[in-house]
């Protein structure tokens, strides 16, 4: 019995490449359909031949199976390959830059601000992890943690944004970075809403608007007195996109709702029923 299951899974297994895993796997495989056959003569069945044709019933797509199993070992493997190409070149990024800091350093001792060079090289070689984590989520479809790791990213930007202005340029006002930088991750998490289909999508627009509007409307309010009134306006924004949204919606909905009972009323009272000719 043993020797054709082994007869069975050696012809299989020609179809996929002789690896290491997929002689893991004709084993697990061989051990299950030993297992089978126990089963069965527990259960009371005592003929061998009708025990291995029972068994082999099982395993009529396993060829299916084996392209499966290949194409995911492939897929796995392939990713492992992404990862660590992608650790690599985020380490070679955070040591380039940091030894063109030192180098500057050394050569022309100017210390202060080149540091900004070794912290973006550190912030960069996150962003690179921060991308290929974000490529694997959306293969499995985690959105979540699609966004979770996106906006990480945007606030490393914003603050190597905000310290380039502040320290390199001296800029007065340098931290409305941090407010633009909320209004950033929330209009691209909203992106992502739309482009992954999220259900709450059109939950978050009005949720975005409002955000950007209050944003522009203090940085405009700090760097502009005399907008600071009338514009709080903006701030109204956010209710009327939900609003609009609220109507345009009811709108759809009552128009194929109409339809739907236009075409009931038809069917009923307009369109002829051959059944009326013989039917009481």
């Amino acid at each position: 019995m043993e020797d054709k299951f082994k007869a069975f899974l050696e012809s299989e297994f020609k179809a996929i490449s002789p690896t290491k895993a997929a002689m893991e796997y004709r084993k697990q495989t061989l051990k299950a359909m030993l297992d089978r056959a126990q089963e069965l003569r527990i259960k009371g069945m005592t003929d061998e031949d009708l025990i291995v044709d029972t068994v082999l019933e099982d395993y009529e797509d396993f060829a299916d199976k084996l392209k499966e199993f290949e194409a995911r070992e492939i897929k796995v493997g392939s990713a492992k390959r992404q990862i660590l190409l992608g650790a690599i070149v985020a380490v070679a990024v955070v040591v380039i830059l940091s030894l063109t800091y030192v180098l500057i350093g050394a050569l022309t001792h100017v210390w202060h601000p080149t540091w900004l060079i070794m912290v973006g090289g550190l912030f960069l070689g996150l962003c690179v992890i921060f991308a290929l984590a974000s490529v694997k989520a959306v293969a499995k479809k985690r959105y979540l943690v699609l966004r979770l790791f996106v906006a990480l990213a945007e606030v490393l930007l914003g603050v190597f944004v905000f310290l380039l202005l502040q320290i390199v340029f001296s800029l007065e006002g340098s931290w409305l970075t941090f407010l633009a930088m909320v209004a950033l991750i929330a209009g691209v998490d909203t992106a992502i809403a739309f482009f992954t289909n999220s259900k709450i999508k059109w939950v978050e627009l009005p949720i975005f608007v409002e955000i950007f509007a209050v944003m522009l409307y203090v940085t405009l309010g700090i760097l502009i007195k005399t907008v600071w009134h009338p514009g709080w306006i903006l701030c109204v924004l956010g209710p009327i996109a939900g609003l609009v949204e609220a109507i345009v919606f009811t709108a759809i909905h009552n128009r194929k709702k109409d339809k739907a009972e236009k075409q009931k009323r038809d069917d009923k009272f307009v369109k002829t029923d051959e059944k009326y000719w013989t039917e009481w």
